[in-house]
């Protein structure tokens, strides 16, 4: 009998043939699925929402496409509304949600998603859910009674699903509108333009509430904001908030860059306000606040936030001293009397500042020409900072603890310690500056005071102060050696200084002591008191006690 020879040509055919006719199948099951459950989809989605919502919401979209083979799914002009005449229903019983909601959406795309899992299975399972232009409105009412029994995210679902998982949901280019009518019947409004939000892992099942890893049923939200741009009250600045991100898991809310731009050069900012008035450059870097409270802010309109972190900055402050002073007084404008008058209740447990550069720079009428007082590298803790009358009755001190580069050379450290919600804005200040060259003050002291610091050896600088929005009183104790000044004239026309020899001479060898302690002589202290001018700052005040006693200590208290 002859052997069959094995034919590779006729096996491979018979093969191709076979995976043909499986393709064929799978084709067209896949085509009969498609259209099939593309119906069943269309069909289902709004008895999803009816159903879940007890028909208080009705869901209308203008197409919806579901794609077997990719595992995508496309839901086109989807509008959610609520039936007003069932929600009154629904109030009559008192089983009416607190919160109701207006959502439209202008595209969502589902992908990854396992249709067999979702028809067969009844568990919604994806990938990917991104969702476009969406418009939501949220209203919430505290003055609604809901007696009924409450359920579970998946107590509503679960008659028509097991679960569902979600891998990864963005919310592009999203508007959120929200009003909380509070139970006095007076209402707050928030509104946010072009958010971005992420949700990672969200999961309904029988157990996923309770998952201490998760956040509302997901691992974390990260919610952006496009930049922030607007003008101040007063329209003299510009505000910008760049990179806004809340994470919801941490509480967390980080700002990229805080900045406050004039909107005017100094010649026209001055033609402006016609007033002595500081002008302000104001950037901020990295601003972390931590464990904020978005329900309060949101409903109560309330900053409540355990930390807040500012990784760097820079603060650039004018002003021209040519201009006449503004009418009426500063009394009841201290730091901690600005913060009482503030219409938003807040409290900040700790607020940390580093690496800030802080420059001020005053225009002299006599000298026409700039002065510039500067502190470097300042590394600042801020503690207790409220105006709410609760927390200040428990601790009425908000302090706040500085150390910084003064002038480029001096190491300064300071302690102000402010009394909340004293009326006369009681205050005290402490610290100590060390090792400077008394040579690095000429940029201030020769166009605002006319002396020129020719040497000075600054080893230490002690001071407390204690006062309010009247007067201050304080003791001084300044350790230095080798002092010397000039006494400067300027030209008429105001581009250059000239000592005055003789005024000098009279001055260095009569009036100014050369160091403190002199040659067997005990250290002098000054102890001094300063009654504020005041159409003047607190800062001012704090400045012109402490230089009451270094001019007293140097001998040149009358000068």
């Amino acid at each position: 009998m002859e052997k069959k020879l094995f034919n590779p040509r006729k096996f491979f055919k018979i093969v191709l043939t076979i995976i043909g006719i499986a393709a064929l199948i799978l084709l067209c099951t896949g085509w009969y699925l498609n259209r099939h459950w593309n119906t069943l989809l269309r069909q289902e989605l709004p008895g999803y929402v009816a159903d879940l919502s007890d028909s208080l919401y009705t869901l209308h979209f203008r197409e919806a496409r579901l794609d077997v083979f990719s595992g995508s799914v496309t839901i086109d002009s989807l509008d959610m509304e609520m039936d007003t005449v069932k929600y009154q229903q629904l109030l009559n019983k008192r089983q009416a949600p607190e919160a109701t909601y207006r959502i439209a959406i202008a595209r969502l795309e589902l992908k990854y998603f396992k249709p067999w899992r979702y028809f067969i299975q009844k568990e919604l399972h994806a990938g990917f859910l991104k969702v476009s232009g969406a418009r939501i409105m949220m209203e919430q009412d505290a003055r609604t009674r809901d007696t009924s029994q409450p359920q579970t995210a998946y107590q509503h679902i679960s008659s028509k699903m097991k679960s569902i998982l979600i891998g990864k949901l963005i919310l592009d280019s999203t508007d959120f509108k929200y009003r909380f009518t509070r139970k006095d019947s007076s209402r707050v409004m928030h509104q946010f333009h072009h958010l971005r939000v992420r949700v990672n892992d969200f999961l309904i099942d029988s157990l996923s509430l309770d998952d201490p890893t998760r956040f509302l049923y997901a691992r974390n939200y990260e919610i952006g904001m496009k930049d922030y741009s607007g003008r101040t009250a007063d329209s003299l600045y510009w505000l910008h908030v760049r990179g806004i991100n809340y994470n919801a898991a941490q509480s967390d809310l980080h700002i990229d860059q805080f900045e406050v731009a004039p909107r005017y050069d100094k010649v026209a900012f001055q033609q402006k306000t016609g007033v002595q008035t500081d002008r302000f450059e104001v950037v901020l870097n990295n601003i972390r606040v931590g464990a904020l409270h978005p329900r309060l802010l949101l409903q109560e309109q309330q900053i409540w936030a355990q930390h807040v972190n500012i990784q760097s900055g820079k603060i650039n402050i004018y002003r021209n001293r040519m201009l006449p002073l503004p009418p009426g007084n500063k009394l009841g404008q201290f730091p901690q009397q600005q913060l009482a008058r503030l219409s938003l209740p807040l409290y900040i447990d700790t607020l940390t500042g580093n690496n800030i550069d802080i420059r001020y720079t005053e225009l002299n009428p006599e000298s026409q020409q700039t002065g510039l007082v500067q502190f470097g590298h300042i590394h600042g803790t801020l503690r207790n900072i409220t105006n709410i009358d609760t927390m200040v009755a428990k601790n009425n001190h908000l302090v706040a603890d500085v150390d910084a580069i003064f002038m480029q050379s001096g190491k300064l450290k300071a302690r102000f310690d402010f009394l909340l919600h004293d009326p006369s804005g009681r205050f005290s200040v402490s610290g100590q500056l060390n090792n400077m060259n008394g040579k690095d003050l000429n940029v201030a002291t020769q166009p605002l005071a006319k002396v020129e610091i020719r040497s000075c050896d600054l080893q230490e600088l002690k001071f407390h102060i204690k006062g309010d929005e009247y007067k201050a009183a304080a003791k001084v104790q300044l350790l230095y050696q080798h002092l010397k000044i000039a006494i400067l004239k300027q030209d008429r026309e105001h581009r250059g200084f000239q000592r005055k020899g003789l005024v000098s001479l009279v001055a260095n060898t009569l009036v100014i002591k050369a160091s403190n302690p002199l040659e067997g002589e005990q250290v002098r202290v000054a102890n001094v008191t300063y009654t504020r001018d005041i159409r003047k700052s607190f800062f001012n005040l704090v400045w012109k006690t402490l230089f009451t006693g270094v001019k007293e200590i140097a001998g040149a208290g009358k000068l």
